[in-house]
């Protein structure tokens, strides 16, 4: 029998985004559903963006740029960087795949903490990698134990500060040790720092600042966080100008589409938005933080949108927050069972949050 699909798929889980915001409000016939599991921004985007998505919408007839040439030009002034060292993509989530597509081949290794982003195994699966998983210290990233595992075969090594989801970043002098150790051929290190926005700790580093020192170092970031534009799917990868030119050799030539590029230009420019944005976030998980303790709890301190705290009965406790109106992640479905996962909300929403736990 002629067989049709890749015998790897048999052993890869979809990744289940659940039902839609509207969906499940329709569903539990509540119009005021808050949705506190998907680390989304609490303000919402940039009017700015909001704006700059309206005039654009009577263009969507036509192509995009295919290469977001405006927005890596804005970028590369933002950051200090060249245009060249930038790709834009379809959320993270296009990037890990393009890294993927770029430089894993069947035999290849790629060292991921576990658990951590499900994409970064997803892709590297199903290039033909082997997953090479390194167990987080309780709620850290465990940098000798990666280094242990680093071989030959090591084609990349993924890391996540701020942690998705356990909240812990990697601190700037192991980070630096840990890439000096693995030398002038070190593989690729993939340091995802989506959540840094949130970042208040002077010991965190900026990855874009080490990729002169470290020519195989890959950051990514993104615009669903700070910027609020989740729903365009707008992210972007540094690294070295090699780096960069494979990994356009394997992109789709209009992988961003029109809107998203504009809304992302224009949440660029709006630094007042950002910075109220920042502010929230770091008040309320502060605030979110403090009641949470008096109430006995126990959890990681969060360097990015959202708290994973460990709780009994986790999806019990999750469904009776859906049925009153918050919707939260239960944190077996992110490998940390017996914990809940959720966003830093409006005060409204937090007070609402701690009244029912």
């Amino acid at each position: 029998m002629r067989r049709l699909w890749r015998p790897v798929l048999d052993g890869l889980i979809p990744y289940d985004a659940g039902l839609s915001l509207e969906a499940l409000a329709r569903e539990l016939g509540r119009s005021d559903l808050v949705r506190l599991s998907a680390n989304e921004n609490p303000l919402g985007p940039s009017p700015r963006a909001v704006a700059a998505v309206e005039r654009e919408a009577a263009r969507i007839h036509l192509y995009p740029d295919g290469g977001s040439s405006a927005l890596r030009e804005a970028l590369a002034r933002r950051l200090g960087v060249g245009a060249d060292q930038i790709v834009v993509g379809n959320g993270a989530d296009e990037l890990i795949a393009l890294i993927a597509a770029a430089a894993f081949e069947p035999g290849d290794e790629v060292i991921v903490p576990a658990p951590s982003f499900e994409p970064y195994e997803i892709s590297a699966t199903l290039a033909g990698a082997r997953v090479v998983e390194s167990p987080l210290a309780g709620y850290d990233t465990d940098l000798d134990d990666v280094r242990r595992r680093v071989t030959d075969r090591t084609k990349a090594v993924m890391l996540c500060s701020p942690h998705n989801p356990a909240t812990t970043i990697i601190h700037r002098e192991p980070l630096l040790a840990f890439l000096d150790v693995l030398g002038p051929d070190s593989p690729l290190v993939v340091l995802d720092q989506a959540y840094m926005d949130f970042c208040d700790d002077a010991d965190h580093v900026d990855g874009i600042r080490l990729l002169e020192r470290y020519p195989r170092l890959v950051v990514l970031r993104t615009f669903s966080k700070i910027a609020g534009l989740a729903g365009l799917r707008v992210g972007y990868a540094v690294a070295s100008v090699e780096t960069i030119d494979r990994f356009n050799r394997v992109r789709a030539p209009y992988n961003v589409n029109r809107l998203g590029q504009v809304a992302a230009l224009a949440a660029l420019e709006d630094d007042a938005h950002a910075e109220k944005t920042r502010r929230l976030v770091l008040e309320e998980r502060a605030y979110l933080s403090a009641e949470l303790t008096k109430r006995g709890y126990a959890f990681p301190p969060s360097h990015a949108n959202f708290l994973l705290v460990a709780v009994p009965d986790a999806a019990g406790l999750r469904t009776r927050l859906m049925r009153a109106g918050i919707l939260v992640r239960d944190g077996a479905g992110v490998g940390f069972p017996g914990h809940l996962r959720f966003s830093v909300g409006l005060r409204e929403t937090n007070e609402t949050l701690l009244s029912l736990l």
